[in-house]
């Protein structure tokens, strides 16, 4: 098999799993959304908010950044051959992964404190230190961060209009910022999720007996619970051989291999981000039940009228 053929097969690959996620993933994130306007009781409880808008920038996310991938691996090349629209994809995409996986960190530190510490957000003052301020901060820096290293970050490097994201950044080509990206923007809120999670599991097989006397918090903890372990999961499969990978790649040079590796797993960092939706929707008690009541008046209305119709002959 040739080398052509072989990527016209990835490509048909990588597009075929995009779609297969993107489409579900966007379904939910739609769906999740509409219901958050229209049930107050699920859009003003506090633990929720967090994990909208984490389904929010997902849903932004695969509109603005992953939607323009799915066009690369269809066709091959990118569709506007310009700088500017690689300045746009690049920039896109490295902020939506950083607020995305600090986000996730945050979503993470507040399940821990939600669970074991629920006096620390208790009043408005507290709620704005530990909650909204780190939320705007993290924005701030990201938006701010990568429009300084996407478009006034100046190199020599040619924009590739067959390669993905156009190729290499310029900030990749600066080994003291290129390092402190991945390691703070990157590396440092995935240890922050996954071993957050883990501390959290570890911490509630400890005390499980002696939370399980409140039944009215256990319920309400062990959702959070569910809903925290489920996502670390997927990010702990993709992020930890990604992260290590990427550390490799980062102090050594040119290693060709690893930086296969990397572009493999980077990839599977989108299906990632894609599930989080689908995890969010499957877990939110309010909105299934919605779900439910919507398809058990929908199956009454066809019975209904299926009876009528036989009364009728």
């Amino acid at each position: 098999m040739n080398e052509t053929s072989l990527s016209i097969q990835e490509r048909f690959i990588k597009f075929s799993l995009l779609l297969l996620f993107a489409i579900p993933s966007t379904i939910c994130s739609l769906y999740f959304v509409y219901n958050v306007t229209r049930i107050p009781i699920f859009r003003k409880r506090f633990p929720n908010q967090t994990l909208i808008i984490l389904v929010c920038i997902i849903l932004l996310d695969i509109l603005l950044n992953i939607s323009i991938t799915i066009s690369f691996y269809a066709r091959g090349y990118i569709g506007i051959q310009t700088e500017y629209f690689c300045y746009f994809w690049q920039y896109t995409d490295s902020t939506f992964t950083g607020i995305i996986i600090w986000c996730r960190a945050i979503f993470t530190v507040e399940r821990y404190i939600l669970v074991f510490y629920p006096n620390l957000l208790r009043s408005q003052r507290q709620k704005l230190i530990y909650h909204y301020i780190p939320l705007i901060l993290i924005h701030t820096y990201f938006i701010s961060f990568n429009i300084y290293t996407v478009f006034f970050y100046e190199c020599d490097l040619k924009k590739k209009y067959t390669e993905h994201l156009c190729g290499s950044q310029c900030i990749d080509n600066f080994g003291g910022l290129s390092k402190f990206n991945w390691l703070f923007n990157i590396l440092f809120p995935v240890f922050i999720i996954v071993f957050g999670s883990l501390l959290i599991f570890i911490r509630v097989l400890w005390i499980r007996r002696e939370m399980q006397r409140n039944l009215r918090n256990w319920s309400k903890n062990w959702k959070m619970i569910v809903q925290l372990l489920g996502m670390a999961i997927i990010y702990t499969i993709v992020w930890i051989p990604l992260s290590i990978v990427s550390l490799i790649a980062t102090f050594t040079v040119n290693n060709s291999v690893m930086e296969t590796i990397e572009s493999h797993l980077y990839f599977a960092s989108y299906l990632c981000e894609m599930v989080v939706p689908m995890i969010a929707l499957l877990l939110a008690p309010e909105i299934i039940l919605k779900l439910r009541g919507h398809m058990q008046s929908s199956v009454m209305d066809i019975a209904s009228v299926t009876m009528g119709q036989h009364s009728k002959h």
